[in-house]
């Protein structure tokens, strides 16, 4: 079983464990932004029309994550009181180890601070709030406006820029990071390329029995204790 440490940490051990939470934050916006915010092709959009409830679940799911990863890394350094105080892995933190960060931190805290998501989070996803939940329909999704989608982008744009100027001091080495956005474009690139090939699979299936013999197959591969049971055709 691990033990805790019990010296504190210094500032380059805590800045090892930050920089990971950044990389997360990097990948979940990057794929959130290719996702849902750009614009997609015939495949994509036949997706979003056959399974709107699972595309729908999957944006709130990453959207969700994604705020809170950030909103924790601007929680205060400390929270609670007397014997219930915790330490928070947070920027704050690594200021009070580190004090060279602090211009590095200020910069992104203003982003922070001056868009509404602090708020968002706050009021749906740190706990439910009965007034609210009595008041409005029950939805699956947080309410974000574009204002707060930008938000959300400048603070991923923020949080790559302190990563860089941060490691450059406390590690004596530039992050080099654009190779991480290169793959998760790429795999958003083949996600499109088979979901296009999939409805072309589709399209055509009632015009060649070669497809139909071909898709019976699969079937019968994927559920072997009911040969019978056909996904049901266009």
């Amino acid at each position: 079983m691990a033990k805790t440490p019990t010296t504190p940490p210094t500032g380059a051990e805590l800045w090892a464990i930050i920089k990971k939470e950044i990389t997360g934050i990097q990948l979940l916006w990057e794929a959130v932004n290719g996702l849902y915010f750009q614009p997609h092709g015939e495949g994509w959009r036949a997706l979003q029309a056959d399974t709107p409830l699972l595309v729908d679940l999957t944006q709130t799911a990453m959207m969700e994550s994604l705020l809170m990863r950030v909103s924790r890394l601007m929680d205060p350094s400390t929270s609670g009181r007397g014997q219930g105080q915790m330490t928070n892995l947070s920027l704050k933190r690594l200021v009070d180890v580190d004090s060279s960060v602090d211009t590095d931190e200020s910069a992104i805290r203003m982003v922070w601070d001056s868009s509404g998501l602090k708020a968002v989070r706050d009021k749906y996803l740190s706990h439910n709030d009965l007034s609210r939940s009595r008041e409005t329909d029950h939805t699956l999704n947080i309410p974000l406006e574009s204002t707060d989608i930008e938000s959300l982008r400048q603070l991923a744009e923020g949080l790559r820029t302190l990563r860089r100027n941060v490691n450059a001091k406390l590690d004596g080495v530039p992050y080099v990071d654009h190779g991480l956005d290169d793959k998760v474009r790429r795999e958003i690139e083949v996600l499109g390329k088979t979901l296009l090939g999939g409805n072309r699979f589709f399209e055509l299936l009632p015009e060649h029995p070669a497809l139909q013999q071909a898709l019976a197959a699969l079937e019968t591969q994927q559920c072997p204790s009911s040969p019978g049971a056909k996904t049901p055709r266009p």
